[in-house]
C-alpha cells in the first residue's frame, strides 16, 4: 500500500461503511461508504488516492488531491497552530507543514508552495524547502484555484443555507473582514469570490437585506 500516492486497488468486501480494498499482498484499505462508486462490486478495480485519517489509520479517497508524495503544488493555508501551518490539499483531511519545514512566517489564507514526503514518524508531511527535492510531477496552480472556487462557493451556500436558515444578513460588500473570519472561516476575497461563483450559478440571490439561498 503506498502512502500518499494514486493506485489501482481490488475491491475485497463491501460492508456497511464503505469498501474494503487490497493490493496485490492482500494489504487492506477502507474507502468510505460516501466515496464508493455506483453499481461497484467484489473485485472491481478502482483508483484512490491513500493517506492517513487522524487516527493515524489508512483511508482511501477517490477526490482529486493537488499533489502527491514527490510532488510540489502551491496550496492555501487552512489553519495554524503550535505544530505548524495545516494546507488544503483537497481531501477532509490537511496536510501537516512542520514549523521547522518553513521558510517564513505564516497566516491563514496564504498560498505556499511546497513538497510533500513521508517522514520517519510514517506521516505526510509538507515542507518549503523544495530545490533540494527530487520533484517528479507537479499541479497547475490554475487546476487548484479552480477546485479551491468550487470548494469555497459550496461551504458558503451550506452555511448560509443551513447555520443561518437560508437568510444571511449582510453582504459581501457590507460584512467586516472580521465577521467573514468568525462565520466562514475564509478572507473576504475568498468569501466575494464564492459569492461570485453562487450568483453565477443562480443558487443565491442579493438584495438590502443580505444574501438569500434558493
Amino acid at each position: 500500500m503506498k502512502l500518499g500516492e494514486y493506485q489501482k486497488l481490488k475491491v475485497n468486501s463491501i460492508v456497511s461503511i464503505g469498501a474494503y480494498l487490497v493490493d496485490d499482498d492482500m494489504n487492506r484499505v477502507l474507502l468510505p461508504k460516501k466515496l464508493v462508486p455506483k453499481g461497484i462490486k467484489v473485485d472491481d478495480t478502482i483508483n484512490v488516492f491513500v493517506y492517513k485519517d487522524s487516527k493515524g489509520r489508512l483511508i482511501s479517497t477517490t477526490k482529486n488531491v493537488f499533489l502527491t508524495v514527490g510532488s510540489v503544488a502551491k496550496l492555501t493555508v487552512n489553519d495554524i497552530n503550535e505544530v505548524g501551518a495545516f494546507l488544503n490539499i483537497g481531501i477532509e483531511r490537511d496536510l501537516l507543514l512542520p514549523y521547522s519545514e518553513q521558510t517564513t512566517s505564516l497566516k491563514v489564507g496564504d498560498k505556499v508552495k511546497v513538497y510533500m514526503y513521508i517522514d520517519k514518524s510514517d506521516r505526510l508531511v509538507a515542507t518549503m524547502y523544495t530545490s533540494n527535492k527530487d520533484v517528479k510531477a507537479s499541479v497547475k496552480n490554475k487546476d487548484i484555484r479552480t477546485y479551491e472556487y468550487i470548494q469555497n462557493s459550496e461551504k458558503v451556500y451550506k452555511t448560509i443555507k443551513y447555520n443561518f436558515k437560508g437568510h444571511l444578513i449582510y453582504t459581501d460588500k457590507s460584512a467586516k473582514p472580521t465577521q467573514i473570519k468568525n462565520d466562514f472561516n475564509m478572507s473576504k476575497t475568498t468569501f466575494k469570490n464564492a459569492v461570485g461563483k453562487l450568483l453565477k450559478d443562480n443558487k443565491i440571490k442579493i438584495t438590502e437585506k443580505g444574501i438569500y439561498t434558493y
